[in-house]
């Protein structure tokens, strides 16, 4: 059953749960390190984490949320409110309700695999939720073992590398990539997210040898991995750093923020937008677009401006 849209009552009310929080000397600080139904876990500290409450009309909390805590005269401990975000990554889900995905995060790792071959629209859907949320992203091209003698299989690094982005091949059975892998991870608070099936799991597995992480394997009907992760779960590494592994999803429809131009999620068309002739050019069939010019000339690969003009489309 679809859940219903937040009235705009109900939206206040959470507005106005969250202005009425006053710093306390009762209240301590804690993150947000796993959520499942209507408790959650908060570390206070390394090593230290309690189960809490959620105080009513707060929004949604997921993993990287910092939230001050109550403890009642019982020792139960409440959430009170959720602490200014930095970021916050959202997509939209199956019944068009907004989903919060993790929030305060440094960067995403998009994990794609040469089995079941990567969707680049959904990458491309993955890397501009991250640019409209300043938050960076490197691309994981898992299970590389299975590619033979193909270097760059999907061609991923020639479309991607040229626009900035790190493109990192991995493969947990080969060992191949793993250590740059953990290099790209150090010091950062990194999302993990792709469709089921690419190697999520193994991976986090490989990183978290002492979790108990449960690893699926393919369906031969439509290789795709069934859904391994239920609950997100934010886990500290050894090497620093720390990260979030995220449930599967099989699409993800991003959540497009209006109040920025779509062309913001897409590095090379903000940067050819510049030379438009108008400032609101949408780079679809506008009068002397530079984007679209620079299509034509093999400026702007073909395949990301086609996957721009179809979420425009779905955002529309």
């Amino acid at each position: 059953m679809a859940k219903r849209r937040l009235s705009q009552q109900q939206k206040q009310r959470i507005q106005a749960a969250q202005c009425a929080y006053t710093q306390s000397d009762e209240h301590r600080q804690g993150l947000v390190v796993s959520h499942q139904g209507g408790r959650i876990l908060v570390e206070l500290e390394p090593g230290n984490a309690i189960d809490c409450k959620i105080k009513s009309n707060l929004g949604s909390i997921v993993c990287g949320d910092r939230v001050a805590i109550e403890t009642g005269a019982n020792q139960e401990h409440r959430v009170m409110a959720i602490l200014p975000r930095d970021n916050l990554l959202q997509r939209v889900d199956g019944f068009g309700q907004v989903r919060a995905v993790a929030a305060n995060i440094s960067q995403l790792l998009v994990c794609l695999a040469v089995a079941p071959e990567p969707n680049l629209f959904l990458l491309d859907q993955y890397l501009m939720s991250a640019e409209q949320q300043n938050i960076d992203a490197v691309i994981l091209v898992n299970k590389i073992d299975l590619a033979g003698s193909r270097e760059d299989p999907f061609e991923i690094e020639r479309i991607y590398r040229p626009l900035g982005y790190s493109v990192v091949s991995t493969s947990v059975k080969s060992g191949q990539g793993m250590e740059r892998f953990r290099q790209v991870l150090s010091n950062q608070l990194s999302v993990l997210s792709g469709v089921s099936g690419v190697g999520k799991s193994s991976l986090t597995h490989c990183l978290l040898p002492g979790e108990t992480i449960k690893i699926a394997s393919i369906s031969e009907a439509n290789e795709e991995g069934r859904h391994t992760t239920r609950t997100s779960r934010l886990y500290h590494l050894s090497e620093g750093g720390d990260l979030i592994d995220t449930p599967g999803v099989r699409g993800f429809s991003p959540f497009v923020d209006r109040a920025r131009p779509l062309a913001h999620g897409f590095r090379e068309i903000l940067e050819y937008s510049a030379g438009c002739r108008f400032h609101n050019c949408q780079h679809l069939d506008e009068p002397k677009c530079a984007v679209v010019e620079a299509v034509s000339a093999g400026s702007i690969e073909q395949s990301r401006y086609d996957n721009y003009v179809k979420i425009l489309a779905q955002a529309s």
